[in-house]
């Protein structure tokens, strides 16, 4: 019983983990890009961001938690694997190293002028990003059902 209750846990976090970046990435980068005004631009990545930020951390935790639950019972696989590798990476940008990329982006000389730049960039990593933890995710069915 504990065991599918920790497998519930771990697939409905990361579903609304995976699904706000997918959201992020395919909706609030492009409408970002449209916008003219820097300013505009940063207040609303950071409106989202912020929400989402605080959402994704405790989703990645009880992700982390979960899973770390579901190794003990059903040892390593290559898939998962795949999982945890994604998951420090994740787990790395929410807890400390996002702040720094944003902070070295947003303060160097010029990035003011160049936002759709920045912009663009930001969005072809969350692009990675996302099509990454799609594998992941396959890779995570395909190791559960092998």
């Amino acid at each position: 019983m504990l065991y599918v209750i920790a497998l519930t846990i771990h697939v409905m976090s990361i579903v609304i983990w995976i699904g706000g970046v997918a959201f992020v990435t395919l909706v609030t980068f492009p409408m970002i890009l449209r916008m003219d005004k820097s300013l505009e631009m940063v207040m609303v990545f950071q409106g989202v961001e912020h929400r989402f930020g605080k959402i994704a951390k405790v989703m990645v935790i009880l992700a982390g938690l979960s899973g770390l639950y579901l190794i003990t019972e059903k040892g390593l696989s290559p898939g998962v694997w795949i999982m945890i590798v994604l998951w420090v990476v994740y787990a790395s940008l929410l807890f400390g190293l996002e702040k720094l990329i944003f902070a070295k982006l947003f303060s160097r000389p010029g990035a003011q002028a160049d936002m759709k730049t920045i912009f663009n960039a930001l969005q072809i990593f969350h692009w990675v990003v996302l099509g990454l933890s799609l594998f992941a995710i396959a890779a995570g069915i395909y190791a559960g059902h092998y």
